[in-house]
């Protein structure tokens, strides 16, 4: 049987009229998290303007909030779709995460310390997951340097690919895939940087 997680379930409800309306009020991403076992789709609510991957990082909850949850196991054993109010998932069971909706364009907007960054098409093995994307990098940074990778907690990945290892047939293609490297088994670095 084959599984194709590029889409969220349908019917999700949706905060009226604050997803990203409003730049001083909290904002509501959907998101997917997955685990080992485990698909949820929710809605979380960023506190500010920052961009999930840091919300993930900066925060010391040990779990992550999610509204109007649907759950869905990996392995379909006849095992229904499960709805829930609420639901807070440790963010060490947190495998990795896609946005599902798009978050408002910063115009001309970058940071104070922004650095422009190369892409490095890498892979991480994660217990029952491979994930592939670019990783973005300072220029003079080493990607076989695995410790950027290792010491950045949840680490964002673009143009990215998850495969689930117990059945392949089952992935994930999104813009963003947020990995969490402590769950991550090896890293795999390229030679070059993309596109050379």
């Amino acid at each position: 049987m084959q599984h194709d997680f590029l889409q969220p379930p349908e019917a999700p409800i949706t905060p009226q009229g604050t997803a990203w309306s409003d730049p001083v009020s909290p904002r509501h991403l959907r998101l997917e998290v997955v685990t080992d076992g485990r698909r949820l789709v929710g809605i979380v609510q960023q506190p500010t303007a920052a961009r999930l991957v840091d919300l993930l990082n900066w925060t010391e909850e040990a779990a992550l909030a999610l509204a109007d949850v649907e759950i869905t196991p990996l392995e379909l054993h006849g095992e229904a779709a499960h709805r829930s109010p609420l639901a807070h998932v440790r963010k060490q069971a947190i495998a990795f995460t896609i946005p599902r909706e798009e978050g408002p364009v910063a115009v001309n907007r970058r940071p104070l310390e922004y650095v422009e960054k190369r892409q490095w098409r890498v892979s991480a093995l994660l217990a029952r997951f491979l994930v592939s994307g670019y990783l973005h990098l300072p220029p003079a940074a080493d990607p076989a340097n695995a410790s950027l990778f290792w010491n950045a907690g949840f680490v964002a990945l673009t143009d990215a690919e998850a495969v689930f290892l117990p059945n392949p047939a089952t992935t994930w293609k999104a813009a963003v895939i947020i990995v969490n490297s402590a769950r991550a088994e090896a890293y795999c670095p390229p030679a070059t940087p993309a596109g050379e």
